[in-house]
């Protein structure tokens, strides 16, 4: 299958499809209504994510011009779609997000698709990944302290015991949403902060033959993160048990321990946010001119404005020079003044 051949007309086309059948399910719904709705919207998002990725590949500044980010909008709208049709599969939840995504997706082919500067790409699409993964970072950590003292409750619920009067924690119940809204939450900031990394990864080194992304430790383990939130998120969704009891706040601490692993990574092996190695200052000083030695021994033109001016040994030229006879001060009469 022949990805490049994709065209915004693909996944355009599979947005309306499955707007239309939104549209047709308020009046009637038939009996595979909702697997081909679900079909059409998740050929467009593959159609779409595939289309970003072959035009960030071939690009110096990938996915940095106002089309891109209107067409990566449309591309979380989409997502967001696709979770919420999951979630509440009786809701009219498409009849509000799918025309946004088409609308997004106009508008990226009115507006210039022209990349910024590197330079300020490589600013925004930094500050987009540290921001993403700060707040990962922060939900992660958040989900694992309400699954903590979820356990903790748990346990002394089961053992019966009176609960601290000056030791008080929340229900069950409130730490059971605060699990499951912080493990949704890290799927996306992970997922977010993942793909602005390697964008942000594209513009810095994206010319580097002998760099290779997926040899660095700190992007499988990031990887490895992102892949573990999803498995546990979808687990979470597709099987209901899941979602109550001590299982969510399992799935969270499990979370919290692939944040660990991927900060040990980055603190032990810098890999691609580790600063570039400095020009030497030998590489920075002027070419040495075949021509002029110097007074240390050292060949040279020392006057960056003089390079190129083909200059002689001193001593050759004034070898070739002839010396100037100086004649003897005429000598002084002694003779009296008459």
């Amino acid at each position: 299958m022949d990805l490049t051949r994709i065209t915004v007309f693909c996944f355009t086309a599979s947005y309306a499809v499955a707007l239309s059948l939104e549209a047709v399910s308020v009046a009637r719904r038939f009996g595979l209504h909702r697997p081909v709705l679900l079909g059409f919207a998740g050929a467009g998002v593959f159609a779409h994510i595939a289309y970003l990725a072959t035009r960030a590949s071939s690009s110096a500044a990938p996915l940095s011009s106002p089309a891109d980010w209107c067409l990566l909008a449309a591309l979380v709208l989409a997502a967001v779609y696709i979770l919420s049709a999951f979630s509440w599969p009786r809701l009219a939840t498409g009849l509000f997000l799918l025309p946004v995504v088409l609308g997004l997706i106009a508008v990226s082919r009115a507006v210039s698709d022209t990349p910024i500067a590197p330079q300020r790409a490589s600013i925004f699409w930094g500050q987009a990944h540290s921001w993403m993964l700060i707040l990962a970072t922060v939900s992660v950590s958040l989900g694992f302290l309400a699954g903590v003292m979820y356990l903790m409750q748990s346990t002394r619920l089961k053992r019966k015991l009176p609960p601290p009067k000056t030791f008080r924690l929340p229900s069950l119940e409130t730490l059971e949403r605060v699990n499951g809204r912080a493990l949704g939450f890290s799927v996306w900031l992970v997922a977010g902060g993942f793909v602005s990394g390697i964008v942000l990864t594209q513009i810095r080194r994206g010319g580097d033959a002998g760099f290779r992304l997926w040899a660095d430790p700190l992007v499988v383990c990031l990887a490895a993160m992102l892949g573990w939130l999803v498995a546990a998120e979808t687990f979470r969704w597709l099987y209901p048990a899941a979602r109550v009891g001590r299982k969510v706040a399992y799935l969270t601490l499990a979370s919290f321990g692939f944040l660990v692993i991927t900060i040990a990574a980055m603190m032990l092996r810098g890999g691609v946010h580790s600063p570039s190695q400095p020009t030497p200052a030998a590489a920075l000083l002027p070419a040495p001119s075949a021509g002029r030695t110097g007074p240390a021994g050292q060949a040279g033109n020392g006057n960056p404005q003089l390079r190129g001016v083909p200059t002689r040994p001193i001593m050759q030229r004034n070898a070739s020079t002839p010396p100037t006879a100086h004649a003897d001060p005429p000598a002084r009469s002694t003779a009296p003044r008459v």
